[in-house]
């Protein structure tokens, strides 16, 4: 993942919009690990009384 794959997400998406982080990695990451980041795209989350409302997701990969 790389600058350019954010910059694109952020010109579709509103200013206040929720980024969401989810671990595909086997291993969970442990505190103070960095993450390699395999890509970023808009998505949509579940807001309880509100039905569902775009955010964008961070899909993380191996820690390091």
């Amino acid at each position: 993942m790389v600058l350019r794959d954010w910059r694109a997400v952020l010109q579709e998406m509103p200013a206040d919009t929720p980024v969401i982080f989810c671990v595909t990695a086997e291993n969970a990451p442990h505190f103070g690990d960095y993450c390699v980041g395999r890509r970023v795209f808009p998505s949509r989350m579940w807001e309880g009384k509100e039905g569902w409302k775009p955010c964008v997701l961070v899909e993380l990969g191996e820690a390091f």
